[in-house]
């Protein structure tokens, strides 16, 4: 071959040997590329979430039984139930205060991608379907599951839905990423677009939503502008945290308050949970796996391991097992 290529002349030998350098080249790129995926694909690649402040304890708390569980949402039923369902098989669980999980019969399969929940006080449970969990997909529904099982659409109105919550007067809001704008569904059977952010120069992106009983407002986080508002009844905010142009930035995701008012939220960027204390986020805990929403209840906070990031990279493993996790922050939260 070495004869060939002299015999050759200068021209394509030249050319002949760009291609063999290119070619080498990406033989070396595809190695490390393959050298890498087995790295990450290798074993068990779980991480633990430790506690970053004095006080504070996390620990795992329940297990969900599929390897496509991906559990984007949560939510706390008064009676200390909690709910979360998978992003890729529309599979809903029911998670006792002991830890122990039950899917709910008749939703895998008829829901396509569970992203938002909230358990209302009659025993119902409302639930953005966002149909499909390619990262290109667009659209959604808001659907109602009755007590007795049944399944019904609400509203399929939507860009890219993605939380939903309850008012005590029984409005219901869902946040649309998409659209950049909040949507209420009144008990009248109303609905339609509700809140937008301010205006900016940076698109806006509501994402995580929750309902301060303690100052008949709603909580919204924005993922595109790292930003989290209070809107009252009458549609008008107040900007509780906008993160700066400093690096670190959080990716807000889900959010949850305690009894007193206080406002937690999921940090995905940062896997990280963080409580708004004087318009800063202050870590009471990190090293989760995709933390994405987070729900309050009987004094605990209980987050969700969501790993979409082998959604995005088809090639990755998530870590398995998909888990929910438990965390006492003890004085530091009230209620």
């Amino acid at each position: 071959m070495i004869r060939r290529l002299q015999a050759l002349p200068l021209r394509q030998r030249r050319v002949a040997a760009g291609l063999l350098f290119a070619a080498g080249l990406l033989a070396i790129l595809l190695v490390t590329l393959l050298l890498i995926l087995l790295t990450f694909n290798a074993g068990d690649r779980r991480d633990s979430a430790v506690a970053l402040e004095a006080g504070v304890r996390v620990r795992e708390f329940a297990v969900l039984p599929d390897e496509d569980a991906y559990p984007a949402a949560i939510s706390a039923a008064p009676e200390g139930a909690l709910y979360t369902g998978s992003y890729v098989s529309g599979a809903i669980w029911r998670v006792t205060p002991a830890g122990q999980v039950e899917e709910l019969p008749g939703t895998r399969g008829a829901l396509g991608a569970v992203a938002g929940l909230q358990a209302a006080p009659e025993g119902v449970l409302y639930i953005v379907d966002q149909w499909d969990a390619s990262p290109l997909s667009t659209g959604g529904a808001l659907m109602l599951r009755e007590a007795g099982g049944r399944l019904r659409e609400l509203a399929d109105d939507f860009s890219e839905p993605d939380d939903v919550t309850r008012d005590d007067a029984g409005n219901v809001y869902v946040s649309d990423r998409g659209a950049g704008l909040v949507w209420r569904l009144t008990p009248a059977g109303e609905s339609g677009p509700w809140w937008r952010p301010p205006a900016s120069e940076r698109a806006a992106a509501p994402t995580g939503l929750a309902w301060d009983a303690t100052r008949q407002a709603l909580v919204v986080t924005d993922s595109a502008r790292d930003a989290i508002y209070r809107v009252s009844v009458d549609g008008t905010s107040e900007t509780l945290y906008q993160h700066g142009e400093a690096g670190h930035a959080p990716g807000l995701d889900g959010v949850t308050l305690t009894p007193q008012g206080q406002v937690l939220v999921a940090a995905q960027s940062q896997n990280g949970l963080a409580l708004l204390e004087d318009g800063e986020l202050r870590y009471l805990a990190g090293v989760f796996r995709g933390i994405s929403d987070l729900a309050w209840s009987a004094g605990r906070i209980y987050a969700t391991n969501f790993d979409s990031f082998s959604l995005v990279v088809g090639l990755l493993r998530p870590r398995l097992p998909f888990a929910l996790d438990v965390i006492e922050a003890g004085a530091l939260l009230t209620g």
